[in-house]
């Protein structure tokens, strides 16, 4: 078996959520409440994950990127703040609607972003900091955390 580094677990859950947002987004409106109902959790655990295993050691570690040091101590978390409110609102709205799927659309687009950047900006950035042993080890950490939870 071969080791994945944190890194590496981070890009295959991105690409399972793109490829649910894709299914979501397809879906006819009868399908999309139980789809999202799927697809909710799974973001929430997947930012667990990340603040667990990684941004949250990485702040305490105060690495001198201040790219990475801003992404870690207020960026991300603001980012992922904008997101919630975005699902906050789908709570209360029929999936069958048209305000329903804008919101989704908000919250894909806002993901897609944060995606593009942590894995064409911040990633590097943090495998310039921690070596392929504390990679790995991370992504054991993650890998514990996921499937803790199924």
């Amino acid at each position: 078996m071969t080791h994945v580094d944190a890194i590496q677990f981070l890009k295959e859950e991105h690409q399972k959520a793109k490829a649910a947002f894709s299914k979501l987004l397809a879906a006819a409106p009868d399908r999309r409440g139980a789809l999202w109902d799927a697809l909710h959790p799974e973001l929430q655990h997947h930012e667990e994950i990340e603040d667990t295993c990684l941004y949250g050691p990485l702040a305490d570690e105060r690495p001198l990127d201040p790219t990475l040091s801003e992404w870690v101590s207020d960026r991300h978390e603001e980012e992922v703040g904008d997101v919630e409110s975005l699902i906050e609102k789908t709570e209360h709205l029929d999936p069958h609607g048209e305000h329903w799927l804008s919101i989704i659309r908000q919250i894909h687009t806002s993901l897609e972003n944060h995606i593009r950047q942590e894995e064409g900006e911040i990633f590097p950035r943090i495998t310039k900091v921690w070596d392929g042993a504390r990679l790995t080890k991370a992504a054991e950490e993650m890998t514990g955390l996921k499937a803790g939870r199924h």
